[in-house]
């Protein structure tokens, strides 16, 4: 059903074969750097989640030939996105 709705492949793993996830594990150890297991999910602002799943998605990978995953799946939706920043800081010497 994914597959249709989004017209791509989509792939599950199978249970208990950890070697076929390998990105699912990288990404959850990403995570856990912003959201380590001990802190309460509770007192996380929705703006703070915000800025973490954007620094995640805006964050170039190795896998994807260093395209952010933001570009890569607007890249298979067909969707040529190009993304550049700019410091908003000027520096003192």
């Amino acid at each position: 059903m994914l597959g249709e709705a989004l017209k791509m492949a989509t792939w599950f793993c199978d249970a208990y074969s950890s070697w076929q996830k390998g990105a699912v594990e990288n990404m959850n150890g990403r995570l856990r750097r912003d959201l380590p297991r001990k802190r309460d999910l509770r007192n996380v602002s929705d703006e703070e989640l915000q800025d973490i799943l954007l620094t995640h998605n805006l964050t170039p990978r190795k896998c994807l030939g260093f395209k952010t995953p933001t570009q890569a799946i607007m890249k298979e939706l067909g969707i040529d996105v190009e993304i550049s920043f700019k410091s908003n800081f000027a520096l003192g010497v």
